[in-house]
């Protein structure tokens, strides 16, 4: 079971069981909920998708595009414009780091020294791009120039990485999992060399998510606790430009995947609890969650933030009475959030976007569906 979706999986197997019982008694399928949309599959107008603008985008929808593999199970996605778009994650079938490349046309894979999984990406140019993953002889980081990837060193040997941001090309944040203590990881790069940073955490603690307003203001998020021991809570750390703080929140949520803002009073970090999805919410004082949020046997894994009116969490659910998992992106406008259930059966596990009508969502099985003008 990949260390990625150790959180997700536990959140699935928890309410897997609920589900049955549930369809059995007549509950009925839980692929059907109040207020829920269904992705568009043609070219019809739908005035009421997520981040509709009455001025261009009455158009805009969910349509599934061409990867180009249905063996890789993309994790993370990211670009640097529209047409410059990267997506990563691993062959199902060998196991290997898998990077995808999209010119604004079509998506093709790319050659990379990736050998083992890859779970994020993030760049400040299409000449200046991160992804990490797993070690294997070395830290799981590449680096693209705008012709080639490369290897980089640097940290300790034995992490896998899961999400990677920063301020600028000198300031650069990874986050993990040390695979052998499983103390939580964190390392920095200056622009020459990555070092590891000490975390303020002890113990179980996987970090899956980064993000920040300036390089004196980052989260990461995760989880705490072993997920196979059944005791586990969020985690969420917070960088002030000279140390990392783990900050105690008061919620429900057990897992956050991911983590997104517009600014350092308005940041949103998406997950799960036993039985639903859930988004906690930063206003520059205080952390909270977002009740609205909470869709029952949903979880989610990663966010992306174009404004405060529009907010884009992708993740899975259990469909079909507890028989399959169908991929699901959440969207918030400012007041609610509306649920909209992706037609193929696939979790997603990524998802970024240039602007408001154009977001990009990644996930299980080579998906990727697209959210723009049709």
């Amino acid at each position: 079971m990949k260390a990625f979706l150790a959180g997700l999986l536990t959140f699935l197997t928890v309410f897997l069981a609920l589900v049955l019982a549930l369809a059995c008694g007549g509950g009925g399928s839980a692929a059907v909920a109040n207020g829920r949309q269904q992705a568009d599959d043609d070219n019809t107008d739908d005035d009421a998708s997520p981040a509709d603008d009455d001025d261009n985008d009455d158009d805009d929808s969910w349509t599934q595009m061409d990867s180009g593999t249905t063996t890789a199970d993309l994790y993370a996605v990211w670009g640097s414009s529209v047409g410059n778009i990267f997506a990563v994650g691993q062959d199902e079938n060998s196991s290997t780091g898998v990077i995808l490349y999209y010119d604004g046309t079509s998506w093709s894979a790319m050659t990379s020294p990736a050998t083992q999984a890859l779970y994020g990406v993030w760049g400040t140019a299409a000449s200046d791009v991160f992804v990490v993953g797993t070690a294997s002889a070395t830290v799981g980081i590449l680096h693209y120039n705008g012709t080639s990837w490369s290897t980089m060193t640097g940290g300790t040997a034995t992490a896998a990485l899961h999400g990677i941001w920063g301020s600028s090309p000198s300031d650069v944040f990874a986050v993990g999992q040390d695979q052998k203590s499983n103390d939580a990881v964190i390392l920095e790069y200056d622009g020459s060399s990555w070092s590891a940073m000490t975390t303020g955490t002890t113990g179980y603690v996987y970090l899956s998510g980064a993000w920040g307003s300036s390089s004196t203001d980052v989260y990461a998020v995760g989880e705490v606790g072993d997920p196979y021991a059944g005791s586990v809570a969020v985690a969420v750390l917070h960088y002030d430009g000279a140390s990392w703080t783990p900050i105690t929140i008061s919620t429900p949520a057990e897992f956050i995947g991911g983590v997104w803002g517009t600014s350092a009073s308005d940041v949103y970090a998406a997950g799960s609890r036993s039985v639903a999805s859930e988004v906690l919410h930063y206003d520059g004082t205080s952390w909270s969650t977002m009740s609205a949020a909470q869709v029952k046997n949903v979880g989610l894994v990663a966010v992306w933030v174009n404004s405060a009116t529009d907010v884009f969490a992708a993740g899975s659910e259990i469909a079909n009475g507890g028989t399959s998992v169908a991929g699901v992106i959440m969207h918030y406008d400012g007041t609610a959030w509306t649920e909209t259930v992706i037609n193929a059966t696939a979790a997603l596990y990524g998802v970024w976007g240039s602007s408001a009508s154009d977001v990009y969502c990644v996930g299980q099985s080579g998906v990727i569906v697209h959210y723009g003008p049709q």
